[in-house]
């Protein structure tokens, strides 16, 4: 076990990190809840932060729909962006090429989501057999359970 060479000075940082974040400040993809990953966007300073907004349906199409992504999982969402062809240099000429960016874009979006959902599922299904053999009666604590 190694000891803290600042234990205040410590605290004192991760106390001021939390109390600039929402509570219950996660990324909304990778589920990243600790502290020190999770620092409040401020582009103007280096390094950059680890937490930030991610345009769902593209900036220009609605600037509103944004979730709070770690820096890796928004790399990975806007790679998907363009990757989809939601993304381009050019403005789209009509609102129906807009749409079909920000479907495209939205689309992308979900597949990436709907692969953590299945990761997660599956970590889940594996915590169930773990607990199948450590504690067969598991169920019987749960609310209904049999």
């Amino acid at each position: 076990m190694t000891t803290e060479p600042d234990p205040i000075g410590n605290e004192v940082r991760n106390n001021r990190r939390a109390r600039r974040l929402p509570p219950g400040a996660a990324c909304a993809m990778c589920g990243e809840t600790e502290i020190p990953a999770l620092v409040k966007v401020d582009k103007s300073k280096k390094p950059p932060h680890l937490l930030e907004g991610h345009h769902t349906a593209v900036r220009e199409n609605d600037a509103e729909l944004v979730v709070v992504l770690c820096r890796n999982c928004h790399a990975r969402a806007t790679a998907a962006q363009y990757d989809a062809g939601a993304l381009s240099q050019d403005r789209p000429p009509t609102m129906l090429h807009r749409l079909v960016n920000m479907l495209r874009s939205l689309a992308s979006f979900f597949v990436l989501l709907g692969r953590r959902f299945f990761a997660w599922a599956e970590m889940l299904a594996t915590f169930i057999e773990q607990l199948d053999v450590v504690l067969p009666g598991w169920p019987t604590l749960l609310p209904g359970g049999t």
